[in-house]
């Protein structure tokens, strides 16, 4: 659907009450055996699918998604709501009503329809990227100027090395690339960007929501866990139009993590 925005992004402050972001995070951090690592999760943790899959675990992704699924439900009841309002915040800033698309989780059997992202350790990787991974189902989507895919992000839990060098804190570059575009915007090492003209700068706060276009470059600034107060928990959500799908064979907005 052309008429879904791109290109922006949509930040809102104390989305989510810092109280229950509190109470959240020592549900998480009480539970190791649960949650993963946005890097290296192991076997049977829940950990987003593109975690999963670069760490060669795919088979417990989707063996266990059904479980995890259920887990979020009970434990983190607020989930389905959140999902339901960021869907129609999507909609809304495209200037489409609340409720134009039915929104619809990637197969719940085999997806997880939200997740939390866990950085318990030193990030020193400056990785300056966009979100495609979730449409590996779509090849052809990452390279088609009119996918609409978005990344939804809340803060749980802000690393205390924000202080240094803005540590844990998101950048977003205003410019949309489809992968095969992509090289127009690194230097040549590959890594780094051509220009900062159209980079903005956004803290995150506790509790602050970022929703943006998945093909906008962006990178999450490294930092270094040297205490527990250093750690860095968000809630992810994914999102992407599909005119439809053999599951779901209408228009719709799919979600998943």
């Amino acid at each position: 659907m052309r008429k879904l925005f791109t290109n922006d992004c949509i930040v809102k402050n104390e989305f989510l009450d810092p109280a229950l972001c509190q109470r959240w995070e020592k549900k998480i951090f009480d539970r190791p055996d649960i949650f993963g690592t946005d890097v290296n999760p192991e076997y049977g943790q829940m950990a987003a699918f593109y975690g999963m899959i670069e760490s060669g675990l795919n088979e417990s992704y989707y063996r266990y998604a059904e479980k995890h699924n259920k887990y979020l439900h009970k434990e983190y009841a607020e989930i389905k709501t959140i999902v339901k309002t960021i869907g129609a915040m999507i909609l809304q800033h495209s200037g489409l009503p609340p409720d134009a698309l039915p929104l619809v989780p990637r197969d719940k059997k085999y997806f997880l329809v939200a997740g939390f992202n866990l950085q318990i350790k030193s990030w020193a990787l400056y990785n300056i990227h966009t979100d495609t991974e979730g449409l590996l189902l779509y090849p052809e989507s990452i390279f088609d100027k009119n996918t609409r895919a978005y990344s939804s992000v809340i803060s749980i839990k802000r690393t205390a090395q924000h202080l240094c060098h803005r540590g844990g804190d998101l950048d977003i570059w205003g410019e949309r690339y489809t992968a095969d575009a992509l090289d127009a915007f690194y230097k040549p090492d590959g890594c780094s960007a051509r220009s900062n003209r159209q980079r903005q700068k956004i803290s995150y706060e506790v509790g602050k929501l970022v929703i943006f276009d998945s093909f906008m470059p962006h990178v999450v600034l490294p930092f270094k866990v040297k205490k527990k107060a250093d750690r860095r928990i968000s809630l992810v959500m994914h999102f992407n139009y599909r005119k439809h799908t053999q599951k779901n064979p209408f228009p719709h907005l799919e979600y998943w993590y």
